[in-house]
This record gives structure tokens, C-alpha cells and sequence, in this order.
């Protein structure tokens, strides 16, 4: 991957893509396939965000349950808003299988911490059972770990998201600038500038793919995308196993799943009426969440002292992503906001956003003016 230099210099290309992450990753390369001079600016290094923080865990739906989502979006978008990111797993297993990235259908399970949950997971497969998709539906605790019940999704997976992101941009030829903040963009003499730490870029269109931080670069964003901390906690090897597939409970707030090596990694986000009026910083109160959760389902895994990290993700008003152009700047493209369930949506949005830009087709259901 190439670092920016020192000085400032000036380059010019067809299209930036602001982000190397997946979504950064998976539209560059799509690009790239259609003979577009493309490359990516990133801030830090190459999915060193929301893609390489994640568990690795492509999972089906969002994270709200089924029943909730025909209640939000009605039957029919609920089905085309699950099938989507079947969609998006298949693909990204595709392209794993076709770069020699190790990817495991491990399956995963939707655990209920409560009683009020086990009435929505049972709803929840019914109407996925209906719609078309393969779940099984326990009424008790298939881990035998204090939980109320269990939706089980036998087709997810898991992948190393960033041996993916960096295998994807190596096979793809596309020259990525990491350290490369950028900080401004405006129509110029020759077309669209780039400002950007150590360069600026002159092209004729720009994909913003930076999640939960496109309310820094633009205020377009400000009511569309809240950007939400999260944290994930990797602990001491566990002895016996623990875990054969990952896991989500209390309605997707909390995550886990084994590694290969018996670590286990404990993940979880900031809740949205956790973010104004407390007394103590956001990551703490996402820390002692996860203390607590594993207290509670795993009191033989020490928390005392765990590797832990934190990223940044991007959550929308009605939980899917956002594609579209910006309003006052139609050259300036965007694939943003994918919530707690980036992985799968990842190749969709790319798609939708290359034929937005390429073909003119409408992102459909992702369409950002559906907030306007």
C-alpha cells in the first residue's frame, strides 16, 4: 500500500474513493473491473475502521428482529431488506472463496436474554419461515448459558474482514493512500478537488465510503447518520469450548463468538438513549455492558484484563444504508450508515452505488432521499 509523502502534491484520477474499508474495497475493485481510473484515500491504513474492528461475523437481517422490521418497513420490504443481505453474504463468500480468504459457514444463533424477547424470536421465525428463509426456532437455551431461547440462522458466516479488504485491493491493482485524511471537497478549475492531508486530487467523481464518519466531512449528514461506538473485548483462551458459531442477544446489542485459538471475543455498541446525559464516557458505558453480559452468560471467561478495541459505526434513522449523491455536489457519490451489520451489506452497497454512478439505476429500497 502506498503512504502519502511528506510534501504536498497535487494528482489527478477519475474517481477517489474516500475509505478502505470493505465498502471502500469492494466499490474501487468494482470500478476497476470497468476500466475507471480509480484510487482510494484512507485516513489511518487499510481497514483500519469499523471493517477491521468488526467479530468477522456476516450475519443475516439487521439487527432488530424480523417481526420488528415488518412492522417498520411492512411485509414486503422486511422480505427485500433480509434477502438483500443473503445477498450480500453470498457475495462476500464469493469473493472470499476466489481469493483464497478462509471463510467458515459456522452458522450463527439470535439468543433472547429476556422473557419479552422469546415472543419476538418466535414471531420472527414464523414470518421467516414464511418469507422464504431457513431458521429453526428453540424455545429453550441451546448453550445452556441462561438464555430464554434461540433463533438459529444455519447459512451465516465468518471471515477475516481485513485479510479480505487487503487481498481484495491487492488482486484489484487499485493504489490506495493511507494516512490521507480527507478534509474538503469542492468543484474546481479541471473538476472535482479533493483536500486531503498531503495531497490534493483533482477527479471527476468521489464515492464516500466512511460509514459512521460522514458527518465530519459533510452536514448533508448530520440528522441521517449517528455515529455509534463500539467495543469488543477479547479475552483469555477459554479451556473447553464454548462456542460453535457466533452469537447475538438483547436484541443485536450484544455479540459474541470463539476464535479458532479459543479466545473469546465479547462486542457490543453504544445504545442511542445511552448518549446524552451521562456521567461517564460512552466506551465506559459500552465496557460495562459487556461485563456485565459475560457475568451473567459466561462467568468462567476473565474480563479483569482484556484486549479490547474500538471502532466507529455509522446507524440511520430506519437502520439501512444510505445510497445516493450529495444535493449540492451530485459529482460526490456515497455508500454509508450500514449500522451493526456492515459485513453483509458490504458487496450489495458497493453494487448500488457503482450503477448509480455508472448506469444511473436507482439505489431502490437504499436510497437516501427516502429520508428527505
Amino acid at each position: 500500500m502506498h503512504t502519502v509523502q511528506a510534501h504536498k502534491r497535487s494528482d489527478s484520477c477519475d474517481v477517489i474513493v474516500v475509505g478502505a474499508g470493505l465498502v471502500g474495497a469492494a466499490v474501487a475493485t468494482r470500478l476497476s473491473h470497468e476500466g475507471v481510473d480509480t484510487a482510494i484515500l484512507e485516513a489511518r491504513d487499510v481497514a483500519g475502521g469499523a471493517t477491521g474492528r468488526s467479530a468477522g461475523m456476516v450475519l443475516t437481517g439487521l439487527a432488530g428482529h424480523y417481526n420488528w422490521a415488518v412492522s417498520a418497513y411492512g411485509r414486503e420490504q422486511a422480505r427485500e431488506v433480509w434477502g438483500l443481505t443473503v445477498e450480500g453474504r453470498e457475495r462476500l463468500v464469493e469473493a472470499a472463496e476466489r481469493l483464497d480468504v478462509p471463510v467458515e459457514r459456522t452458522g450463527s444463533l439470535t439468543l433472547a436474554v429476556e422473557e419479552t424477547e422469546v415472543d419476538a424470536l418466535q414471531e420472527s421465525a414464523v414470518l421467516l419461515r414464511e418469507d422464504g428463509l431457513d431458521v429453526q426456532f428453540d424455545p429453550a437455551d441451546p448453550l445452556g448459558r441462561g438464555f430464554r431461547a434461540a433463533l438459529r440462522h444455519p447459512h451465516d458466516v465468518t471471515v477475516d474482514a481485513g485479510a479480505l479488504t487487503r487481498t481484495l485491493l491487492i488482486s484489484s491493482g487499485v493504489i490506495v493512500h493511507e494516512g490521507t485524511e480527507v478534509y474538503n471537497l469542492a468543484p474546481g478549475p479541471g473538476g472535482l478537488q479533493v483536500w486531503a492531508r498531503g495531497r490534493t486530487v483533482v477527479c471527476n467523481s468521489v464515492v464516500l465510503a466512511i460509514n459512521g464518519y460522514a458527518p465530519l466531512l459533510d452536514s448533508y449528514f448530520a440528522d441521517k447518520v449517528a455515529p455509534t461506538r463500539s467495543l469488543v473485548l477479547a479475552t483469555d483462551p477459554v479451556d473447553t469450548g464454548t462456542l460453535d458459531c457466533p452469537c447475538c442477544a438483547d436484541y443485536g446489542n450484544e455479540y459474541c463468538r470463539q476464535l479458532p485459538d479459543h479466545r473469546l471475543l465479547l462486542g457490543g455498541w453504544q445504545r442511542s438513549h445511552q448518549q446524552s446525559g451521562q456521567a461517564v464516557e460512552p466506551g465506559d458505558v459500552v465496557l460495562h455492558g459487556l461485563i456485565r453480559f459475560a457475568a451473567r452468560h459466561f462467568p468462567e471467561v476473565n474480563t479483569g484484563n482484556p484486549r479490547r478495541w474500538s471502532g466507529v459505526m455509522g446507524f440511520t434513522p430506519d437502520g439501512l444504508p444510505l445510497v445516493g449523491q450529495l444535493p449540492g455536489l451530485p459529482q460526490v457519490y456515497f455508500a454509508v450508515g450500514l449500522g451493526g451489520r456492515g459485513l453483509a451489506w458490504a458487496f450489495v452497497v458497493a453494487q448500488r452505488v457503482v450503477d448509480l454512478m455508472l448506469q444511473g439505476s436507482a439505489p431502490g429500497i437504499l436510497a437516501a432521499d427516502r429520508l428527505t
